[in-house]
């Protein structure tokens, strides 16, 4: 049998650092034991505060794009860790769903992965029911493995940007997820338009903004297993295509939490010209950024990402410069 990678206690306990995960007597020595201790206790709250956390420290973003020398994203492990917790950058779909599902394994979570389209809702705006080709990295959890209580199994999402699911999602139809209020998400299993088959059907992660308006496709995924081969073929694509939007626009989001730690009431979102932060349904504009040396100071301010010198200089006479 193949060997399934996995990170060491080390890098496990500088991961748990990285998010900021805490415990009540704030002894930095234990937290992996004090995790360990959670997941055996209570699995499916101590996977909810993994993601929660995860959201709230590493940005999704794609400045492995724009912002070096190479212009590619690897999703090599040991490359994966380097980068986001090493080095403290943020990493896009595959990036970071990546290194969530290597932790999760590594914690003794039965895990697999797959893979799903994200809808032309959620990447045009338009409500057509037509969706981009595989681009997605999902990882879905055995809820019966360790979370007793239920069965079946959940899916976790670290991954899908400003519209990412907040906490674990049981895979049933019409399910509920965790969102920042007013939004509103959900899973169903339908058909997709582009099926040939009229009887095949697939689970569809939907939102809508508030309880008035209307449910929005935003990705649709199957029960398949994916292997890291088939998204080395999508990462491929996605990073590397002209056409890719990936590829023209530097995006970076990150999730904020309540004081608690237990709620996400929002996001910081560097889009364009616009650092923006959005609670709760409101959104206040933070900085207008006018040059390539705002924008670098602005990740670093809001972000916490410290791009070196020839990072900086990498994206020199790109499309998503800023002049």
């Amino acid at each position: 049998m193949a060997e399934k990678p996995t990170y060491t206690d080390q890098q496990l306990e500088l991961y748990l650092d990285r998010i900021g995960y805490s415990h009540s007597d704030q002894s930095e020595s234990n937290l992996l034991q004090h995790l360990r201790q959670h997941i055996e206790n209570d699995a499916l709250s101590a996977l909810s505060e993994l993601q929660r956390r995860h959201l709230a420290a590493i940005p999704w973003g794609n400045s492995g794009l724009h912002y070096s020398q190479h212009h590619t994203i690897s999703l090599n492990p040991q490359n994966l860790f380097e980068k986001m917790v090493e080095r403290r950058l943020d990493g896009y779909c595959m990036e970071n769903t990546g290194i969530f599902f290597i932790v999760l394994r590594s914690l003794g979570y039965l895990v697999y992965a797959t893979g799903g389209r994200v809808s032309h809702a959620a990447s045009k705006g338009l409500d057509d029911g037509l969706y981009l080709p595989l681009t997605w990295y999902g990882t879905k959890i055995d809820c019966s493995y360790r979370m007793n209580h239920t069965n079946g199994y959940g899916q976790v999402d670290v991954g899908f940007g400003n519209n990412c699911a907040t906490a674990p999602l049981l895979l049933q139809e019409g399910a509920t997820a965790t969102a920042i209020a007013p939004s509103e998400m959900r899973i169903v299993r339908e058909r997709i338009a582009e099926f040939t088959d009229p009887n095949q059907k697939i689970w569809i992660y939907q939102t809508r903004y508030n309880p008035e308006s209307k449910w929005l496709d935003q990705v649709c995924f199957s029960d398949v297993e994916f292997l890291p081969q088939d998204f080395g073929v999508m990462n491929f694509s996605v990073s590397q295509s002209r056409t890719s939007w990936f590829t023209q626009f530097f995006v970076c989001i990150r999730m904020i939490l309540d004081q608690s730690g237990t709620e996400i009431i929002g996001q910081c979102v560097m889009s364009g010209k616009e650092v923006k932060e959005r609670l709760r349904g409101q959104t206040e504009i933070l900085q207008v950024l006018q040059t390539e040396e705002d924008r670098v100071r602005a990740l670093a301010k809001y972000f916490d990402m410290h791009l070196r010198e020839s990072e900086i200089q990498g994206i020199r006479g790109m499309t998503s410069e800023l002049k």
